[in-house]
Protein backbone atom coordinates (compact mmCIF):
# COMPACT_ATOMS: atom_id res chain seq x y z
CA UNK A 1 0.00 0.00 0.00
CA UNK A 2 2.72 2.51 0.96
CA UNK A 3 4.56 1.17 -2.52
CA UNK A 4 1.30 2.50 -3.87
CA UNK A 5 1.25 5.88 -2.22
CA UNK A 6 4.75 6.65 -3.55
CA UNK A 7 4.18 6.14 -6.88
CA UNK A 8 0.94 8.20 -7.09
CA UNK A 9 2.97 10.75 -4.74
CA UNK A 10 5.67 10.66 -7.82
CA UNK A 11 3.48 10.94 -10.84
CA UNK A 12 1.38 13.83 -9.37
CA UNK A 13 4.77 15.04 -8.91
CA UNK A 14 5.55 15.00 -12.50
CA UNK A 15 2.16 16.33 -13.92
CA UNK A 16 2.14 19.05 -11.00
CA UNK A 17 3.04 22.63 -13.07
CA UNK A 18 6.96 23.62 -11.83
CA UNK A 19 7.46 26.36 -9.54
CA UNK A 20 10.18 27.48 -11.17
CA UNK A 21 8.21 28.32 -14.39
CA UNK A 22 4.80 28.87 -15.10
CA UNK A 23 3.32 28.49 -18.41
CA UNK A 24 1.51 31.81 -19.96
CA UNK A 25 -1.51 32.16 -22.27
CA UNK A 26 1.08 33.79 -24.12
CA UNK A 27 3.39 30.77 -24.02
CA UNK A 28 0.80 27.96 -25.06
CA UNK A 29 -0.41 30.22 -27.85
CA UNK A 30 3.22 29.84 -29.03
CA UNK A 31 3.27 26.60 -28.91
CA UNK A 32 -0.08 25.64 -30.71
CA UNK A 33 1.28 28.75 -33.20
CA UNK A 34 4.27 26.71 -33.70
CA UNK A 35 3.20 23.19 -34.71
CA UNK A 36 0.42 24.61 -36.60
CA UNK A 37 2.70 26.75 -38.73
CA UNK A 38 6.60 25.87 -37.78
CA UNK A 39 8.53 28.47 -38.99
CA UNK A 40 6.71 30.46 -40.99
CA UNK A 41 4.95 32.95 -38.54
CA UNK A 42 8.35 34.00 -36.66
CA UNK A 43 11.14 36.32 -37.10
CA UNK A 44 12.33 36.28 -33.15
CA UNK A 45 12.64 33.08 -32.17
CA UNK A 46 13.43 34.35 -28.59
CA UNK A 47 10.12 33.16 -27.04
CA UNK A 48 11.04 29.74 -28.65
CA UNK A 49 14.21 29.44 -26.93
CA UNK A 50 12.95 30.45 -23.80
CA UNK A 51 10.40 27.56 -23.86
CA UNK A 52 13.31 25.29 -24.84
CA UNK A 53 15.09 26.31 -21.76
CA UNK A 54 12.05 26.56 -19.29
CA UNK A 55 11.81 23.29 -17.50
CA UNK A 56 8.52 23.05 -16.94
CA UNK A 57 5.60 20.41 -16.51
CA UNK A 58 2.10 21.40 -17.61
CA UNK A 59 -1.02 18.93 -17.04
CA UNK A 60 -2.29 18.81 -20.60
CA UNK A 61 0.11 16.65 -22.77
CA UNK A 62 -0.82 18.58 -26.02
CA UNK A 63 1.30 21.07 -24.30
CA UNK A 64 4.33 18.56 -24.18
CA UNK A 65 3.48 17.27 -27.32
CA UNK A 66 3.73 21.02 -28.82
CA UNK A 67 7.07 21.42 -26.98
CA UNK A 68 8.11 18.28 -28.43
CA UNK A 69 7.08 18.91 -32.13
CA UNK A 70 8.86 22.20 -31.31
CA UNK A 71 12.23 21.45 -29.68
CA UNK A 72 12.60 18.78 -32.68
CA UNK A 73 12.66 21.06 -35.15
CA UNK A 74 14.48 23.30 -33.73
CA UNK A 75 17.11 20.47 -33.78
CA UNK A 76 16.85 20.11 -29.73
CA UNK A 77 16.72 16.36 -29.81
CA UNK A 78 16.95 16.41 -25.84
CA UNK A 79 14.60 19.14 -25.19
CA UNK A 80 12.17 16.66 -27.53
CA UNK A 81 12.88 13.79 -25.94
CA UNK A 82 12.02 15.30 -22.30
CA UNK A 83 8.61 16.35 -23.55
CA UNK A 84 7.86 14.08 -25.16
CA UNK A 85 7.97 11.41 -22.37
CA UNK A 86 6.33 14.22 -20.49
CA UNK A 87 3.69 13.61 -22.66
CA UNK A 88 3.57 9.44 -22.58
CA UNK A 89 3.45 9.76 -18.95
CA UNK A 90 0.26 11.94 -18.65
CA UNK A 91 -1.50 10.19 -21.55
CA UNK A 92 0.15 6.97 -23.22
CA UNK A 93 -1.22 7.07 -26.19
CA UNK A 94 0.12 5.21 -28.87
CA UNK A 95 1.15 8.17 -30.98
CA UNK A 96 3.36 9.35 -28.76
CA UNK A 97 4.89 5.93 -28.08
CA UNK A 98 5.49 5.75 -32.09
CA UNK A 99 7.15 9.41 -32.28
CA UNK A 100 9.41 8.24 -29.47
CA UNK A 101 10.59 4.90 -31.10
CA UNK A 102 11.26 7.15 -34.05
CA UNK A 103 12.81 9.66 -32.11
CA UNK A 104 15.29 7.16 -30.54
CA UNK A 105 15.96 5.73 -34.28
CA UNK A 106 16.48 9.04 -35.35
CA UNK A 107 19.48 9.92 -32.03
CA UNK A 108 20.46 6.72 -33.18
CA UNK A 109 21.08 7.10 -36.83
CA UNK A 110 23.34 10.31 -35.94
CA UNK A 111 25.34 8.76 -33.41
CA UNK A 112 26.47 5.98 -35.92
CA UNK A 113 26.41 9.17 -38.75
CA UNK A 114 29.31 10.86 -35.90
CA UNK A 115 31.26 7.62 -35.06
CA UNK A 116 32.28 7.20 -38.39
CA UNK A 117 33.28 10.88 -39.01
CA UNK A 118 35.06 10.49 -35.42
CA UNK A 119 37.02 7.68 -37.04
CA UNK A 120 37.80 10.06 -40.57
CA UNK A 121 35.49 6.84 -42.12
CA UNK A 122 34.09 10.14 -44.61
CA UNK A 123 32.30 8.35 -47.12
CA UNK A 124 30.25 6.04 -44.57
CA UNK A 125 29.66 9.21 -43.00
CA UNK A 126 28.82 10.75 -46.17
CA UNK A 127 26.29 7.86 -46.93
CA UNK A 128 25.24 7.38 -43.34
CA UNK A 129 24.09 11.26 -43.11
CA UNK A 130 22.30 10.88 -46.93
CA UNK A 131 20.49 7.84 -45.38
CA UNK A 132 19.32 9.72 -42.31
CA UNK A 133 18.16 12.72 -45.17
CA UNK A 134 16.09 10.39 -47.17
CA UNK A 135 14.44 8.87 -43.93
CA UNK A 136 13.71 12.37 -42.05
CA UNK A 137 13.92 15.00 -44.83
CA UNK A 138 12.82 18.02 -43.05
CA UNK A 139 15.44 17.24 -40.17
CA UNK A 140 17.98 20.35 -40.37
CA UNK A 141 20.76 19.22 -38.20
CA UNK A 142 21.30 16.09 -40.44
CA UNK A 143 21.93 18.69 -43.01
CA UNK A 144 24.22 20.63 -40.44
CA UNK A 145 26.72 18.06 -40.01
CA UNK A 146 26.85 16.98 -43.62
CA UNK A 147 27.89 20.09 -44.17
CA UNK A 148 30.60 20.21 -41.37
CA UNK A 149 31.55 16.81 -42.62
CA UNK A 150 32.32 18.30 -46.75
CA UNK A 151 33.89 21.29 -45.25
CA UNK A 152 35.86 18.88 -43.39
CA UNK A 153 37.42 17.35 -46.67
CA UNK A 154 37.53 20.61 -48.43
CA UNK A 155 34.52 20.00 -50.31
CA UNK A 156 33.56 23.71 -49.84
CA UNK A 157 30.49 23.29 -52.66
CA UNK A 158 29.18 20.49 -51.31
CA UNK A 159 29.85 22.18 -47.68
CA UNK A 160 27.80 24.95 -48.26
CA UNK A 161 24.93 23.47 -50.35
CA UNK A 162 23.85 21.23 -47.21
CA UNK A 163 24.29 24.25 -44.44
CA UNK A 164 22.22 26.45 -46.57
CA UNK A 165 19.54 23.68 -46.82
CA UNK A 166 20.47 23.49 -42.61
CA UNK A 167 19.45 26.91 -42.62
CA UNK A 168 16.04 26.52 -44.76
CA UNK A 169 15.05 23.97 -42.22
CA UNK A 170 15.88 25.94 -39.23
CA UNK A 171 16.12 29.16 -39.19
CA UNK A 172 16.57 29.43 -35.30
CA UNK A 173 20.06 28.03 -35.47
CA UNK A 174 22.83 30.32 -35.24
CA UNK A 175 25.07 28.10 -35.31
CA UNK A 176 24.35 26.85 -38.69
CA UNK A 177 25.08 30.27 -40.16
CA UNK A 178 28.06 30.71 -38.12
CA UNK A 179 29.22 27.79 -40.09
CA UNK A 180 28.74 29.45 -43.44
CA UNK A 181 30.50 32.30 -42.06
CA UNK A 182 33.14 30.37 -40.81
CA UNK A 183 33.42 29.01 -44.42
CA UNK A 184 33.85 32.56 -45.83
CA UNK A 185 35.93 33.72 -43.60
CA UNK A 186 38.36 31.08 -44.25
CA UNK A 187 38.42 31.75 -48.20
CA UNK A 188 38.29 35.66 -47.42
CA UNK A 189 41.53 35.15 -45.09
CA UNK A 190 42.99 33.38 -48.20
CA UNK A 191 41.86 36.16 -50.50
CA UNK A 192 43.83 38.43 -47.70
CA UNK A 193 47.45 36.37 -48.34
CA UNK A 194 46.64 37.30 -52.00
CA UNK A 195 46.23 40.90 -51.75
CA UNK A 196 49.76 41.45 -49.36
CA UNK A 197 51.46 39.53 -52.24
CA UNK A 198 49.61 42.26 -54.21
CA UNK A 199 47.95 39.16 -56.31
CA UNK A 200 44.80 41.09 -56.72
CA UNK A 201 43.83 38.39 -59.39
CA UNK A 202 43.78 36.08 -57.60
CA UNK A 203 42.53 37.55 -54.39
CA UNK A 204 39.42 39.53 -55.86
CA UNK A 205 37.83 35.63 -57.18
CA UNK A 206 37.77 34.59 -53.68
CA UNK A 207 36.66 37.52 -52.01
CA UNK A 208 33.58 37.12 -54.39
CA UNK A 209 33.22 33.17 -53.45
CA UNK A 210 33.57 34.57 -50.06
CA UNK A 211 30.55 36.92 -50.34
CA UNK A 212 28.15 34.07 -52.61
CA UNK A 213 28.63 31.93 -49.01
CA UNK A 214 27.60 34.69 -46.81
CA UNK A 215 25.88 37.93 -48.87
CA UNK A 216 26.33 39.71 -44.85
CA UNK A 217 29.79 39.80 -44.99
CA UNK A 218 31.04 43.42 -44.83
CA UNK A 219 34.91 42.97 -44.17
CA UNK A 220 35.26 40.71 -47.00
CA UNK A 221 32.88 44.00 -49.57
CA UNK A 222 35.63 46.15 -47.96
CA UNK A 223 38.78 44.23 -48.91
CA UNK A 224 37.08 43.79 -52.35
CA UNK A 225 36.79 47.16 -52.47
CA UNK A 226 40.75 47.96 -51.47
CA UNK A 227 41.78 45.11 -53.61
CA UNK A 228 39.86 47.36 -56.33
CA UNK A 229 41.06 50.32 -55.44
CA UNK A 230 44.66 49.04 -55.67
CA UNK A 231 44.27 48.21 -58.89
CA UNK A 232 43.36 52.04 -59.37
CA UNK A 233 39.50 51.12 -60.15
CA UNK A 234 37.95 53.37 -58.36
CA UNK A 235 34.31 52.96 -59.42
CA UNK A 236 34.53 48.87 -58.83
CA UNK A 237 36.02 49.98 -55.57
CA UNK A 238 33.30 52.21 -54.92
CA UNK A 239 30.11 50.00 -55.81
CA UNK A 240 31.48 47.58 -53.30
CA UNK A 241 32.10 50.19 -50.64
CA UNK A 242 28.61 51.44 -51.29
CA UNK A 243 26.87 47.72 -51.11
CA UNK A 244 29.65 46.73 -47.58
CA UNK A 245 27.48 50.31 -46.34
CA UNK A 246 24.05 49.24 -47.34
CA UNK A 247 24.62 46.39 -44.58
CA UNK A 248 25.70 48.46 -42.25
CA UNK A 249 26.46 52.20 -42.28
CA UNK A 250 28.24 52.93 -39.66
CA UNK A 251 31.49 51.46 -40.51
CA UNK A 252 34.06 54.00 -40.38
CA UNK A 253 36.93 52.76 -42.74
CA UNK A 254 34.60 52.02 -45.60
CA UNK A 255 33.45 55.78 -45.26
CA UNK A 256 36.71 56.89 -45.15
CA UNK A 257 37.67 55.07 -48.55
CA UNK A 258 34.80 56.00 -49.97
CA UNK A 259 35.12 59.57 -49.04
CA UNK A 260 39.05 59.25 -50.76
CA UNK A 261 37.82 57.86 -53.86
CA UNK A 262 34.94 60.59 -54.57
CA UNK A 263 38.15 62.90 -54.03
CA UNK A 264 40.14 61.14 -56.53
CA UNK A 265 36.84 61.35 -58.94
CA UNK A 266 36.67 64.89 -58.55
CA UNK A 267 33.45 64.66 -56.82
CA UNK A 268 34.40 67.19 -53.84
CA UNK A 269 30.84 67.10 -52.65
CA UNK A 270 30.13 63.47 -52.04
CA UNK A 271 34.04 63.13 -50.45
CA UNK A 272 32.51 65.69 -48.31
CA UNK A 273 29.51 64.09 -47.11
CA UNK A 274 31.56 60.79 -46.34
CA UNK A 275 33.97 62.27 -44.48
CA UNK A 276 31.15 64.28 -42.53
CA UNK A 277 29.70 60.81 -42.03
CA UNK A 278 32.62 59.08 -40.82
CA UNK A 279 33.15 62.12 -38.65
CA UNK A 280 29.71 61.54 -37.21
CA UNK A 281 30.88 57.62 -36.45
CA UNK A 282 33.10 58.41 -34.50
CA UNK A 283 33.70 62.00 -33.69
CA UNK A 284 37.61 61.11 -31.88
CA UNK A 285 39.13 60.00 -35.68
CA UNK A 286 41.74 62.73 -36.02
CA UNK A 287 42.33 61.29 -39.55
CA UNK A 288 38.62 61.86 -40.86
CA UNK A 289 38.79 65.33 -39.21
CA UNK A 290 42.31 65.73 -41.23
CA UNK A 291 40.89 64.62 -44.77
CA UNK A 292 37.94 66.35 -44.57
CA UNK A 293 39.87 70.08 -43.61
CA UNK A 294 42.60 69.26 -46.50
CA UNK A 295 39.49 68.78 -48.92
CA UNK A 296 37.71 71.97 -47.11
CA UNK A 297 40.97 73.72 -47.91
CA UNK A 298 40.02 74.24 -51.68
CA UNK A 299 36.26 75.57 -50.63
CA UNK A 300 36.66 77.31 -47.55
CA UNK A 301 39.52 78.60 -45.07
CA UNK A 302 38.21 79.16 -42.39
CA UNK A 303 35.97 75.90 -42.21
CA UNK A 304 39.45 74.29 -42.95
CA UNK A 305 40.78 75.78 -40.02
CA UNK A 306 38.36 74.62 -37.86
CA UNK A 307 38.80 70.99 -39.08
CA UNK A 308 42.45 71.03 -38.59
CA UNK A 309 42.62 72.40 -35.36
CA UNK A 310 40.11 69.59 -34.17
CA UNK A 311 42.72 67.24 -35.73
CA UNK A 312 45.41 68.74 -33.61
CA UNK A 313 43.18 68.76 -30.66
CA UNK A 314 42.61 64.90 -30.79
CA UNK A 315 46.07 63.85 -31.59
CA UNK A 316 49.09 66.89 -30.71
CA UNK A 317 51.51 63.98 -32.21
CA UNK A 318 49.69 64.36 -35.79
CA UNK A 319 52.96 66.32 -37.60
CA UNK A 320 50.52 66.62 -40.92
CA UNK A 321 47.64 68.24 -39.00
CA UNK A 322 50.07 71.16 -37.55
CA UNK A 323 52.12 71.71 -41.03
CA UNK A 324 48.51 71.82 -42.56
CA UNK A 325 46.88 73.36 -40.30
CA UNK A 326 50.37 76.25 -40.79
CA UNK A 327 49.76 76.09 -44.10
CA UNK A 328 45.80 77.47 -44.06
CA UNK A 329 46.97 79.75 -41.43
CA UNK A 330 49.13 81.31 -43.87
CA UNK A 331 46.87 81.53 -46.81
CA UNK A 332 44.72 83.22 -44.50
CA UNK A 333 47.38 85.62 -43.24
CA UNK A 334 47.33 84.31 -39.40
CA UNK A 335 51.50 84.34 -39.36
CA UNK A 336 52.20 84.67 -36.02
CA UNK A 337 49.72 81.06 -36.39
CA UNK A 338 51.13 79.65 -38.77
CA UNK A 339 54.56 80.07 -37.01
CA UNK A 340 53.52 78.10 -34.05
CA UNK A 341 51.89 75.75 -36.33
CA UNK A 342 55.28 74.94 -38.30
CA UNK A 343 57.68 75.18 -34.95
CA UNK A 344 54.83 72.45 -33.15
CA UNK A 345 54.99 70.22 -36.32
CA UNK A 346 59.40 70.37 -36.14
CA UNK A 347 59.04 70.14 -32.27
CA UNK A 348 56.57 66.71 -33.10
CA UNK A 349 58.88 65.20 -35.71
CA UNK A 350 62.31 65.63 -33.81
CA UNK A 351 65.51 67.17 -34.77
CA UNK A 352 66.78 64.75 -36.67
CA UNK A 353 63.55 63.95 -38.93
CA UNK A 354 63.57 64.90 -42.62
CA UNK A 355 60.01 65.50 -42.53
CA UNK A 356 60.84 68.82 -41.00
CA UNK A 357 61.74 69.91 -44.36
CA UNK A 358 58.61 71.49 -45.36
CA UNK A 359 58.02 73.41 -42.13
CA UNK A 360 61.66 74.84 -42.13
CA UNK A 361 61.56 76.22 -45.87
CA UNK A 362 57.82 77.89 -45.20
CA UNK A 363 59.48 79.31 -41.59
CA UNK A 364 61.99 80.63 -43.54
CA UNK A 365 58.90 82.29 -46.14
CA UNK A 366 57.40 83.96 -43.01
CA UNK A 367 60.74 85.35 -41.77
CA UNK A 368 61.84 86.41 -45.32
CA UNK A 369 58.41 87.95 -45.57
CA UNK A 370 58.78 89.70 -42.30
CA UNK A 371 62.13 91.11 -42.90
CA UNK A 372 64.11 88.76 -39.89
CA UNK A 373 66.43 87.89 -43.03
CA UNK A 374 68.62 86.00 -40.53
CA UNK A 375 65.76 83.86 -39.18
CA UNK A 376 64.96 83.02 -42.48
CA UNK A 377 68.76 81.98 -43.30
CA UNK A 378 68.77 79.79 -40.14
CA UNK A 379 65.27 77.76 -40.85
CA UNK A 380 66.30 77.86 -44.85
CA UNK A 381 69.88 76.40 -44.11
CA UNK A 382 68.56 73.94 -41.80
CA UNK A 383 66.04 72.18 -44.47
CA UNK A 384 68.75 72.60 -47.35
CA UNK A 385 70.63 70.18 -44.85
CA UNK A 386 68.06 67.77 -44.93
CA UNK A 387 67.47 68.40 -49.00
CA UNK A 388 70.18 69.57 -50.71
CA UNK A 389 68.97 70.60 -53.90
CA UNK A 390 65.74 71.09 -52.68
CA UNK A 391 64.44 74.20 -54.62
CA UNK A 392 61.89 75.82 -52.42
CA UNK A 393 64.91 75.81 -49.51
CA UNK A 394 67.26 76.85 -51.64
CA UNK A 395 65.26 80.22 -53.05
CA UNK A 396 64.08 80.83 -49.67
CA UNK A 397 67.96 80.79 -48.44
CA UNK A 398 68.85 82.68 -51.88
CA UNK A 399 66.59 85.52 -50.47
CA UNK A 400 67.96 85.46 -47.10
CA UNK A 401 71.44 85.61 -48.31
CA UNK A 402 70.71 88.34 -50.98
CA UNK A 403 68.87 90.80 -48.23
CA UNK A 404 71.63 90.24 -45.59
CA UNK A 405 73.99 91.43 -48.62
CA UNK A 406 76.05 87.97 -49.10
CA UNK A 407 75.74 87.79 -53.05
CA UNK A 408 77.71 85.19 -53.68
CA UNK A 409 76.00 82.72 -51.23
CA UNK A 410 72.87 83.85 -52.79
CA UNK A 411 73.58 83.42 -56.40
CA UNK A 412 74.49 80.13 -54.88
CA UNK A 413 71.36 78.94 -53.56
CA UNK A 414 69.57 80.35 -56.51
CA UNK A 415 71.50 78.11 -59.02
CA UNK A 416 70.69 75.27 -57.09
CA UNK A 417 67.03 76.08 -56.72
CA UNK A 418 66.84 76.73 -60.58
CA UNK A 419 67.43 73.22 -61.29
CA UNK A 420 64.12 72.42 -59.64
CA UNK A 421 61.22 73.08 -62.87
CA UNK A 422 59.03 73.92 -59.84
CA UNK A 423 61.48 76.75 -58.66
CA UNK A 424 63.30 77.33 -61.81
CA UNK A 425 61.39 80.55 -63.42
CA UNK A 426 61.42 82.82 -59.84
CA UNK A 427 65.75 81.39 -59.19
CA UNK A 428 66.11 82.65 -62.73
CA UNK A 429 64.46 85.74 -62.41
CA UNK A 430 66.55 86.60 -58.85
CA UNK A 431 69.83 85.18 -60.66
CA UNK A 432 68.96 88.01 -63.23
CA UNK A 433 68.47 90.83 -60.98
CA UNK A 434 71.39 90.23 -59.24
CA UNK A 435 72.86 91.09 -62.86
CA UNK A 436 72.03 94.52 -62.61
Amino acid sequence: MSKLIYILFFLSFLISDDTSYTLTEFDVQTINSFRETGFSSFSDYTVINNLMNADFYSKDPETHFGMYYMCLFNDNLGCANKHLNRAIQIDGKKSYYDLSDSLSLYRDFLQNARRAVEKENFNIGIEDYENIIERFPSMGLPFYELGTLYDQIDDRLNAITNLKKAISLNPNKEMYRTAIYSIAQSIAREADDDSRRQDYNSAIPKYLEAISYYPDFTQAYFQLAKAFYSLGDYNQAKDYLLKCLDLDPNQLQPLMMIATIYKKLKDNESSERYYKKAIQVDPNSYKAHFRLGTLLMRKDLNLAKKSLEETVRLNDKYYNGHETLGIVNMQLGNINDAVINFTNTIDVLGDRSKKRYKSLYLLADIYNTKKEFSKAKDYAQSAVDIKENGGAANYHLGLAYKNLGENYLAKNAFERASKDKDWRASAKYELELMKK
